[in-house]
Parts: structure tokens; C-alpha cells; sequence
């Protein structure tokens, strides 16, 4: 929210886009779906063995991984970047992250993906980028081929610990921007039902684990849990009748939706993130932000990510930043490992994925 404050101060100057911006928006707004067939330090990573019974009678709770923030992001079109330069350097430096394809960060144990949605009407999808015409290139375009993607890795990948997916439904007004229809209950049906379509077969649902009664890891494996990341309005529109959606939300402490908690600054929110844990809620948080930790080649946000138990890490950097100078990353030596806070003191899952 941040970026798009400073985004709305400074688009307003910019006047009209070039045709050839004009031109790629275009193209993207008519994108047709099509289905597409704690060691944080730099390391080469281990083959993937087969799941074994290191990990039995764990439950999906007491373990931690890795994902990364805004899987889908490739780099802003170079005509926007040049714009946005001339205004305020330090939004562009906040955008300048992009990531590999989504198979690719799951190969290399991301296990947690995020995906912005916007919702398109009169084309019943939804379009998935960042910010809305300047920055909406995307490894996979639409919500509907993103899912595909995702499904067609575990297909091949069966094994795998549960992959959480977390959803931002952009519908904010930005000065100068052209404005992104609002989510309304419509919207959020559709949504439910591309996702339904998709992986409804493999989810694991707000309703299986009322009352915090997470699954044993063994028995979640090739499966996936659904997170509508919003607060508010969104989030209390979504969340009537949540015994049948696919998504959990960020429900309220006690609210019998709750499950999954969203809580992105591990060093002044450490404390309430163990407790949360420790209460047996799964948390999300965030090792970096903004690219300021990799720049700065910081590790205190990240170790205190991975210190608090939160069990997944969200970040920018699973491959190192090399293009800041420095070998900032966030990764583990495999997919998954014991929760530091919730794991029973003979956990082991070595070599799990």
C-alpha cells in the first residue's frame, strides 16, 4: 500500500502513456486463458528425495518453509521505469524485484506463492500483476493459468509438503491509472470457482480444520491451502459462509474462520507471532520488503522471520542478489524444516520436500 501511495502522488504528473504503453495494456487486457501444459546463506541445493517416515505424526503446523512475494512479478516495462525515474527513484527501487517461473521457484522449495488478481467483468477472469497498467507483466497472465501452472507441477511433484497460494484482490484507485473494477460477492464466486475448477480435488479447507485441527503432514502432502490476503470490507464479505469457500482468511483472533494469520513484520511483531503459533495458528510473515534488506544486505529481519516460528517466510530474494552486490538470500537446505517453535523436540523431516 505503501509503493501505491507514492505511485498516486507522481502518476498524476505523467499525462498520457506512450502508444507503445498503450499498446502492451491493451495486449494484456485481452490476454486470452490458455492452459499451460535455517540455512539462510547462499548454497547449492540437495536432489529432492522421496517424503520417508521421518516426518510421521507431524502435523502441517510444525513445520516452516519458504515462499516468495509476488511469485508472479517479472520485470516493469522499461517505458514506466524510465517515467517513474525522472519523478521518484525510490519507488522505483522498491519495485525493482521480478521472479523465475512459478515451477521454478517450487523446484527450488518454495512452498508458499502469491498471486495479485484483478477482476475483469465482462471476461469473467481475473488478470494477475502488480499495479494496474505500469506493472502488470506476469509469468502466467491470468488466476485460471497461474492455478494450471501450479497444479501441473504437483502433478509431477506428488510428494510435495502443502503449497499455500495467497491472494491480494487489487481493486485500488490510483491517481492517473485507469481504475480496477471493485470486488464485489460476484467477484469472489468466480474466484471460488476458477479455484474449484482448477484444484478443488487437492485443498485443504478452512472447514476440515476448525478449532485449529491441522493435518498430519504425511496425509497433506499434494495438497493446497488457499489464502485470501485481506482485511476489512474484502475480507468480512469472503468470510460470511466461509464453512463452504476454498479460501481461508485473515480472520480475527477467536473467529471460528480463523486459522491462517497475516503478520509481515517479524522483528516488532515477534512476540505476538510466537504466541499465535505456539496457540496453534499458522502464520505469515515477511524476511524483506521494498528490496531495502537486500540492498543493505540486512539478515535482522530475516532471522527474526525464521526465529518467530511463523511457519512460512515470504521474500524476493530465494536467489541470491547478486545484482545489489551481495549474496543476500533467503532459502533453505530443502523444502521444509522442524518449526522452531511448535516442533516436538525429536522432529526431524531431513530431506523433505
Amino acid at each position: 500500500m505503501r509503493i501505491l501511495l507514492l505511485i498516486s502522488a507522481y502518476l498524476i504528473l505523467l499525462g498520457c502513456q506512450s502508444d507503445e504503453q498503450s499498446a502492451n495494456s491493451e495486449k494484456l487486457s485481452k490476454l486470452k486463458e490458455v492452459e499451460p501444459s535455517a540455512q539462510t546463506q547462499p548454497q547449492e541445493r540437495p536432489p529432492k528425495p522421496a517424503a520417508d517416515n521421518a516426518s510421521a505424526g507431524l502435523y502441517i503446523n510444525q513445520i516452516q518453509f519458504v515462499g516468495s512475494h509476488n511469485s508472479y512479478k517479472m520485470a516493469m516495462p522499461e517505458g514506466f521505469v524510465k517515467q517513474l525515474l525522472k519523478l521518484n527513484p525510490k519507488v522505483v527501487e522498491a519495485l525493482e524485484y521480478e521472479h523465475v517461473t512459478l515451477a521454478e521457484q517450487l523446484d527450488l522449495g518454495m512452498r508458499k506463492l502469491e498471486l495479485d488478481v484483478f477482476y475483469v467483468a465482462d471476461e469473467n477472469q481475473f488478470l494477475v500483476g502488480h499495479v494496474q497498467q505500469i506493472d502488470m507483466n506476469s509469468n502466467c497472465g491470468t488466476l485460471r493459468i497461474c492455478l494450471n501452472q501450479a497444479g501441473e507441477w504437483s502433478k509431477n511433484n506428488p510428494s510435495h509438503a502443502p503449497i499455500w497460494i495467497s491472494f491480494n484482490a487489487k481493486d485500488e484507485e490510483i491517481l492517473g491509472l485507469p481504475d480496477p473494477e471493485g470486488f464485489t460477492p460476484t467477484a469472489f464466486a468466480l474466484m471460488d470457482s476458477i479455484i474449484e475448477e482448477v484444484l478443488g480435488d487437492q485443498l485443504i479447507r478452512p472447514v476440515e480444520v476448525a478449532d485449529l485441527n491441522w493435518p498430519l503432514l504425511n496425509d497433506a502432502r499434494g495438497k493446497f491451502i488457499m489464502i485470501l490476503d485481506e482485511g476489512g470490507v474484502k475480507r468480512d464479505m469472503y468470510y460470511e459462509g466461509w464453512q463452504q469457500r476454498p479460501m481461508f482468511t485473515n480472520a480475527p483472533e477467536g473467529h471460528p474462520a480463523a486459522g491462517i494469520m497475516i503478520l509481515n513484520e517479524p522483528i516488532e511483531q515477534i512476540d505476538e507471532i510466537k504466541r499465535l503459533v505456539a496457540a496453534g495458528y499458522m502464520v505469515r510473515t515477511r524476511a524483506d520488503a521494498d528490496t531495502r534488506e537486500a540492498r543493505d544486505n540486512n539478515t535482522s529481519r530475516r532471522d527474526a522471520a525464521f526465529a518467530s516460528g511463523a511457519q512460512a517466510i515470504s521474500t524476493d530474494y530465494y536467489l541470491p542478489a547478486t545484482h545489489f552486490g551481495n549474496d543476500y538470500q533467503v532459502i533453505l537446505p530443502h523444502a521444509i524444516r522442524c518449526n522452531p517453535v511448535t516442533a516436538p523436540v525429536d522432529c526431524r523431516v531431513f530431506g523433505s520436500n
